[in-house]
């Protein structure tokens, strides 16, 4: 009896020695004795980010708000305060090649209607002779649309700010060239339609501003209508007030008001 019990007592701690350095390899295995790696990655962008209230105390829509709420402003007239980032400026490159072709095509087209005037012993071309004329074609880029861009901040990345499009590029009142001069970093109004599609082509699919006006921070107005839509349908209708006439349809109503004011 007393010979089995030492048996006993030298087979257990036996089988406890041999199990020690199995246990011991898998905690060693799962790494709770190595040092934590550290990764050290930049953060991810967040695109996100608000940079302003939704709506301004004075009543004016933040890039940020009226994106926000795009579904219920989507296609009406809205009034959005915000820094200007840019102004597009065609290359002078490319508005050269551009320039230079189109005066070759004026001259050629000239050319083209003295053949007809000298054919017909005189008289004037005919409609079929003259789109007969040819057209020309050159290696020349087309100029972007005019157009500027937008930021809830003066540092607003070009990608993520609203483009604003088709603001006219003469003068109403006397129908001369008028470039729209405005100074990059300093918080402007711009109202006009928020859409995805401007008349003259742009696309943005969390939208941009079809111009009808565009006003300093005093409230002094830089530029005013659209070049695309005709004077009958230069007008403001934003939500909660009259509808405002702007640019050709403006200077139509005064005259026939016998006002004939001028900005």
């Amino acid at each position: 009896m007393q010979q089995v019990r030492t048996v006993y007592h030298l087979m257990v701690p036996l089988a406890l020695a041999l199990l020690t350095p199995f246990t011991a390899g898998r905690a060693y295995g799962q790494g709770t004795a190595l040092p934590p790696i550290k990764v050290d990655l930049p953060p991810p962008p967040n695109f996100n980010i608000q940079n302003a209230p939704e709506k301004y105390p004075t009543g004016e829509m933040s890039i940020y708000g009226v994106r926000k709420h795009m579904s219920q402003y989507l296609d009406k007239d809205v009034q959005v305060k915000a820094y200007l980032l840019e102004i597009y400026e065609c290359p002078a490159e490319q508005r050269k090649c551009n320039d230079e072709l189109a005066a070759k095509t004026k001259k050629e087209k000239k050319k083209e209607k003295k053949k007809e005037m000298k054919a017909s012993k005189g008289g004037a071309p005919s409609k079929a002779s003259a789109a007969a004329a040819p057209a020309m074609t050159g290696g020349c880029r087309p100029c972007d649309q005019p157009h500027f861009f937008l930021g809830d901040t003066p540092t607003t990345k070009l990608d993520h700010g609203l483009l604003v499009a088709d603001y006219p590029l003469k003068d109403w009142n006397t129908g001369k060239a008028k470039p729209l001069v405005a100074k990059a970093g300093e918080q402007y109004v711009v109202t006009g339609t928020f859409a995805i599609n401007s008349i003259g082509g742009f696309a943005a699919s969390d939208g941009l501003i079809i111009h009808k006006k565009f006003q300093d921070a005093s409230g002094k107005i830089i530029a005013e209508g659209n070049a695309v839509l005709p004077p009958d349908a230069q007008d403001i209708k934003l939500e909660g007030r009259p509808a405002e006439k702007v640019g050709g349809a403006r200077i139509d109503a005064e005259k026939a008001d016998g006002k004939g004011k001028k900005l």
